[in-house]
C-alpha cells in the first residue's frame, strides 16, 4: 500500500511539473490591476477567468509520462527451519531381578490320633400299655317319617282356538278378449312375394287389414277363498294334588363310645454306648523351604529420541515490486487572453473587498 501512494505522489508530482507557470490563476503578472472593473465582483466572464482586466483558456495536449505499477515477483530464499532429527542416546533403567535363596518358616502340619468317646443312640422298643380307644356302636330306633304322593285331578278348561274354513267370494277383473283373424291370409309359399307384380289376376284377392282389437270386458266370478275363524272350546286339562302320609321307619344310629383297651406301643429309649474315633489336627513344625526374592539392578541402554535441529532450507517466496512504465495524460494548458481594462475607479482596500476565489484567490495587492 506504500509503495502505491509513493508511486501516485510521483506521478502528481510530474503533471505539476510539467504545466507552465502562466496557468495559475491570480499570478503575479496581473498584480497591479487585476482588481479593476465590475468582472471582480462577478468571478469570471465568457472570455475565461480572472475578471474583466483579461482571461485564460484552457486545452488539454498529450504528454508522456513515466509511472510506476505493481507486480509479483517469486525466487527461492534460504531460511533456517526446524526439523526432528532422530538421536540415539544413552538412558538408565532399574530391572527387577530373582534372586532363589533359603528360608527357614513355620507352617501346620496335619495329623491324626485316636481317642475314646461316648454316644447315646435312641433304640425303638416294643411296650404294653392302656390307652382309650374311641369304639362306635350300632343301634337301630323308630323315627316317625312324612312322604307325600301325587293324584292326578282333570277339570273343564275354557280355551280359544283358531280354525281355517273355505267362504265363496265374488272378484271383479277386467279380461282382455283375444283379436278374430283376418278374412284371407296373406299368400305363402316360395312365389308368395311374387303377388300382383307381373300381372293383375295372378293371386288371390289382395290382403285385407288387420282387425281392429275388441274392447276390455269386465267379469264377475265366484271364488272359494281360504279364513281364519276363532271360537272357544273346552278341553281336559290335568293337575297334580299333593297328599301327605305319616308313618314310621327304622334308621340305623351309630353313637361313639370311649373304651379302655390294652395295646402294643413302639417306643424309642436312649441307650448309651462307647467306642473309639480318629481325630485329626494342625501342628506347628518349623521347615526350611526355597522361596525367590526379587531385587532392583540398575542398567544402561539405549533408545532413539526425537529432537529438534534448526536446519537451513530453500523456500519460495513472493514479492512485490515496482515496475516503471511509460504512458500518455492529457495535460491541460491555460492561454491567457488580453482584454482592455476599462477606467473605473479602485475598488476600496483588500479589507473591505470580498475575497477572490479560485487557486490564486486571496488579497487582490
Amino acid at each position: 500500500m506504500k509503495r502505491r501512494m509513493l508511486a501516485l505522489a510521483a506521478l502528481g508530482g510530474l503533471l505539476w511539473a510539467a504545466a507552465p507557470q502562466a496557468a495559475a490563476f491570480g499570478g503575479k503578472k496581473n498584480r497591479g490591476g487585476d482588481c479593476c472593473g465590475p468582472a471582480f465582483a462577478g468571478g469570471y466572464t465568457p472570455a475565461g477567468f480572472g475578471g474583466g482586466c483579461g482571461g485564460y483558456t484552457v486545452s488539454y495536449v498529450d504528454q508522456k509520462v513515466t509511472a510506476y505499477k505493481t507486480e509479483t515477483e517469486t525466487k527461492d530464499v534460504k531460511v533456517m527451519v526446524n526439523k526432528l532429527v532422530d538421536v540415539k542416546e544413552d538412558f538408565k533403567y532399574f530391572e527387577c531381578v530373582a534372586v532363589p535363596g533359603k528360608q527357614k518358616v513355620t507352617v501346620q502340619e496335619l495329623k491324626s490320633k485316636e481317642e475314646p468317646y461316648k454316644w447315646t443312640v435312641m433304640e425303638p422298643t416294643t411296650v404294653k400299655q392302656t390307652v382309650k380307644v374311641c369304639e362306635y356302636k350300632t343301634e337301630y330306633k323308630d323315627v316317625p317319617t312324612v312322604s307325600y304322593s301325587y293324584t292326578p285331578v282333570v277339570t273343564k278348561v275354557k280355551k280359544t282356538v283358531c280354525e281355517y274354513v273355505t267362504v265363496p267370494v265374488c272378484v271383479t277383473e277386467v279380461v282382455h278378449p283375444a283379436p278374430a283373424p283376418c278374412a284371407a291370409p296373406a299368400r305363402g309359399g316360395l312365389f308368395g312375394r311374387l303377388c300382383g307384380k307381373k300381372k293383375k289376376d295372378d293371386c288371390g284377392p289382395p290382403c285385407p287389414a288387420p282387425c281392429e282389437t275388441p274392447c276390455p270386458q269386465v267379469v264377475t266370478r265366484t271364488v272359494m277363498q281360504r279364513q281364519a275363524v276363532h271360537r272357544e272350546v273346552e278341553v281336559d286339562v290335568t293337575t297334580w294334588q299333593r297328599v301327605e302320609h305319616k308313618g314310621t321307619a327304622k334308621v340305623c344310629v351309630v353313637t361313639p363310645v370311649m373304651v379302655d383297651k390294652e395295646v402294643l406301643v413302639h417306643k424309642c429309649v436312649p441307650v448309651e454306648k462307647s467306642g473309639t474315633r480318629t481325630v485329626h489336627f494342625y501342628v506347628p513344625v518349623e521347615k526350611e523351604v526355597d522361596v525367590v526374592t526379587h531385587k532392583q539392578v540398575e542398567k544402561t541402554g539405549t533408545r532413539v529420541v526425537k529432537k529438534c535441529v534448526q536446519v537451513e532450507d530453500t523456500v519460495k517466496q513472493t514479492f512485490c515490486k515496482l515496475v516503471p512504465y511509460e504512458t500518455t495524460v492529457k495535460v491541460p494548458v491555460y492561454t491567457p487572453v488580453p482584454a482592455p481594462c476599462p477606467p473605473a475607479p479602485c475598488p476600496p482596500p483588500c479589507g473591505y473587498a470580498p475575497a477572490r476565489h479560485g487557486i490564486g484567490g486571496g488579497c487582490c495587492h
